[in-house]
Formats: structure tokens, C-alpha cells, sequence
């Protein structure tokens, strides 16, 4: 296991990850899963990204095979991000909008809880991340998900546009002008709200490719390809 643990941290590590990915072929899907979550939790950012990009990967070739196994995944996502777990949930919302942009099947199950993580609720108990770098995850997972499945993306246009008005954080706001951008939907109060934080550098990682950029130029369409 530590050599396997290795050989798929080294391709982690590589530039290429698109050009990897069917390297992890050479594994059963359930051997890799174990060093994929390690590696969300590593100190380099484009292994930790390295490994999301992975983690949709392997678990839609997992789910294509034998959907329960995927759903299996996903509740253990959604478990370390509940309080009861002990843990945080480092990566896994990021990891959920990968794994649905993946895999259809698990959109349609899975996509509502996504959705939930992104604002509060008035009615009562609720799914709310209320810790920001969480929440940052969960919109990154959103937009994600919109570049892959807009028609199902679109659904959480509600919750979006509340999440407009109530973040402030610049990566939040940089992901939501990715969402809106790539629905097609600019809200007028756009630009307004982006405007305090448009010359904020963030570190983004987006089509596979970990970049700093300002705000202004993720909100301007820079990033947004399908």
C-alpha cells in the first residue's frame, strides 16, 4: 500500500493531470480512493486540487460500474462534513461538484444536498457550511457542476442569488461570477457587489489549472469555458 499510496501521489504531483487520470486506471477504484482523500488533505495546493480532479475520476468509473458504490462515496463526502464526524470536511464539497459534473446519476441524487450547503435556511435546521473555507468549497462545487450541467445547475439559482447578497469573501463572489456567466444569468447587482473586492488576487483552480488572478478578470469571463 505505501507504494501505491506513492506512485498515485506522484501523479498528483504532475502538471498534467487531465493526462494522468487514465493512469489511475491501472488501480482498483476502491485501493485509490483512500490516497485520494489523503491527498485533499495535502499542503500543495495542486496535489490537493490534483486530487479532486482525481476524485471525479475514480469515483464516476467507480458509480458507471456499480452505482451504490458511488452513492457510498458520496455519503462519506457529506458525513465529513457533518458535525458528528470529529473532522472538518477539507475538500469534500469541492469533491462532491467534481464528482456530479462526472456523473449523472449521482447529480440527480446528490445535487440538492449541494445546493443546501450554500445558504442558510429560515425554517429550522439546515445543511448551512458555516465555516467560510468550507463554504468557499461548496461554491467552487456549484460552479463546477454548472460548467458540466447548467440545466442542473440552474437550479440553485435561488440559492445563489441569496448567497450574492449575503457573501463578502472574494473567491465566493469570484465563483459566483463564474456561476452566473456561465448560466447566462447576470444579476443587475453584480457588478456592484464585486466591485470593493475587483482587485483582489485569488489562487483559482479551474479547468484543471491552478492560477492567481484578480476578481475583476475571473468575473470578465476569463476563466469561464466550458
Amino acid at each position: 500500500m505505501k507504494e501505491i499510496k506513492q506512485k498515485i501521489l506522484d501523479i498528483l504531483s504532475r502538471e498534467d493531470i487531465s493526462g494522468s487520470l487514465p493512469d489511475l486506471d491501472n488501480f482498483r477504484p476502491r485501493i485509490v480512493l483512500g490516497p485520494l482523500f489523503s491527498g485533499l488533505l495535502n499542503a500543495d495546493p495542486v496535489i490537493k486540487w490534483h486530487a479532486v480532479t482525481a476524485m471525479g475520476h475514480v469515483v464516476d468509473t467507480l458509480a458507471v460500474k456499480d452505482l451504490e458504490q458511488g452513492r457510498v462515496v458520496m455519503r462519506r463526502l457529506m458525513w465529513s462534513l457533518n458535525d458528528e464526524s470529529g473532522g472538518i470536511g477539507w475538500g469534500a464539497p469541492e469533491c462532491m461538484g467534481e464528482i456530479m459534473a462526472r456523473n449523472e446519476s449521482l447529480a440527480r441524487e446528490f445535487k440538492s444536498i449541494l445546493f443546501s450547503y450554500l445558504v442558510e435556511r429560515e425554517d429550522g435546521a439546515d445543511n448551512y457550511l458555516e465555516y467560510e473555507p468550507l463554504r468557499r468549497g461548496a461554491f467552487w462545487g456549484l460552479s463546477r457542476f454548472a460548467q458540466s450541467r447548467p440545466d442542473m445547475g440552474a437550479q440553485a439559482i435561488d440559492n445563489a442569488l441569496t448567497g450574492l447578497k449575503a457573501e463578502n469573501d472574494p473567491f465566493i463572489l469570484a465563483c459566483l461570477c463564474i456561476y452566473f456567466r456561465l448560466l447566462g444569468h447576470v444579476p443587475p447587482e453584480l457588478e456592484a457587489k464585486i466591485h470593493p473586492v475587483k482587485d483582489h488576487q485569488i489562487e483559482l483552480y479551474w479547468d484543471q489549472k491552478l492560477t492567481m488572478a484578480r476578481v475583476q478578470d475571473i468575473c470578465s469571463h476569463l476563466f469561464v469555458s466550458q
